[in-house]
């Protein structure tokens, strides 16, 4: 009888390293195309002008919620926010949006590879996982919406990675989530994650930043501040759009569209769904998978937030990070998942120019289903609470700890 040779695992390594480098160069081809379809889908960046004004109107001591700062577009975050922003306003609009983008694209880098190092990525293969991840990465819709409007997101989630990725003696664990939480709300989810995870005293500097940032905003703008946090500004999810449209891809909009639009179903469902993430993340935290605790916490805080535009799930990207890790690994498992995740993520036009589709593309499976990623979400939290059912738990403060400082601080350094 024949012998039936195995193939080597290092060749096995190679071959699905050229199939992910063909893949990427398909999907890096196919943004070029997107930007000859649209030349100003990368040049409008509406949401950065927005942010400029807003602090052009703190220096300007304008108000900041009373209208559109914009034409008819309002500037929705914190006073805080427009301060941190202000220093937008001196440079020319043009090398603002050069800055912008290279700057989203080094942190969208660095996100990449703190989370790779974080799940065990050799230091010697890193930077190689960096520059491919990164590049596939730009091509899921989130990510690719946040470059094109000129967004935030990659900017929070970077400082939140940043620090809670960082290493574990430092004390100043915590001050990245709560400024992060300051200039939009929705990382106060990470709060309770440190809380729960036994890490008060993180949990308290996340809160005491919080409270810090949200007094600056104070200072600085007092009148804008009053509007915000004591008149209800804060809490007006339809500033922008109506809850109930299809741009909003959150638990509420979910709700809103089947006809609740009661604030009690919501508030209940959030909480329900936040307590049930906050509890699987701890089990992830406990098993030593720091970035899977992560990734639900950050997939959660726009799956509860009030509305999420599609641009809020940039969380999907330390996920790539780690089903591609395991994928690389050989996990079967990882491989399907990595798949479902890109196939609902992915950046697929799905309406060609015309005077319906606006300047900027209408791309993946979120614009032909709002509640696509609400529903990866819970697909990803119920596979990530059976599987962590199936792994041996074991206690932080010894192997767990061990194995997430060496990566933290390799990560760190």
């Amino acid at each position: 009888m024949g012998t039936t040779l195995t193939p080597d695992p290092a060749v096995r390594g190679r071959r699905r390293l050229r199939w992910g480098v063909a893949g990427v160069g398909v999907a890096l081809v196919g943004q070029v195309v997107v930007l000859a379809l649209w030349p100003a889908a990368h040049l409008l960046m509406i949401d950065l002008q927005v942010y400029r004004a807003g602090g052009e109107h703190v220096l300007h001591g304008e108000p900041l919620y009373a209208g559109g700062v914009l034409l008819d577009l309002p500037f929705v975050y914190p006073p805080f926010a427009a301060a941190v922003l202000a220093p937008l306003a001196l440079l020319p609009l043009g090398v603002l949006k050069v800055v912008w983008t290279a700057a989203g694209l080094g942190l969208l880098g660095f996100v990449v590879h703190r989370c790779a190092r974080s799940v065990g990525v050799p230091a010697g293969s890193a930077f190689r996982a960096t520059l491919l991840l990164t590049a596939l990465a730009t091509c899921l819709d989130p990510v690719r919406t946040t470059l094109y409007l000129g967004q935030i997101n990659i900017v929070l989630l970077a400082v939140v990675v940043a620090d809670l990725l960082g290493r574990r003696d430092s004390r100043w664990r915590g001050v990245g989530v709560g400024v992060a939480a300051a200039v939009k709300l929705t990382p106060l989810v990470f709060v309770a994650y440190l809380l729960f995870t036994g890490r008060r005293r993180a949990a308290a500097t996340a809160s005491g930043a919080f409270a810090a940032a949200a007094g600056i905003g104070f200072l600085v703008a007092p009148a804008n501040s009053a509007a915000y946090w004591f008149d209800g500004t804060f809490a007006d999810a339809d500033r922008i759009s109506g809850v109930a449209s299809a741009a909003n891809h959150s638990l509420n909009g979910l709700l809103a569209r089947l006809g609740s639009h009661a604030i009690l179903p919501w508030l209940v469902g959030a909480l329900v769904l936040g307590a049930l993430t906050v509890w699987v993340a701890v089990r992830a935290h406990r098993a030593g998978e720091e970035v899977l605790a992560l990734t639900l916490c950050g997939l959660a805080s726009a799956a509860l937030a009030p509305f999420a535009w599609s641009h809020h799930w940039v969380w999907v990207v330390p996920l790539l990070v780690l089903l591609a890790h395991r994928a690389m690994a050989g996990h079967p498992a990882a491989v399907a998942l990595l798949i479902g995740v890109l196939a609902c993520t992915f950046a697929v036009v799905t309406a060609l120019p015309g005077p319906g589709v606006g300047p900027i593309p209408s791309t993946g499976l979120i614009s032909l289903q709002p509640d696509t990623y609400l529903l990866l979400f819970l697909a990803v939290l119920a596979g990530s609470g059976r599987w962590l059912r199936m792994t041996p738990r074991f206690s932080i403060g010894k192997s767990a700890a061990g194995e997430i400082s060496s990566s933290g601080g390799a990560a760190a350094r």
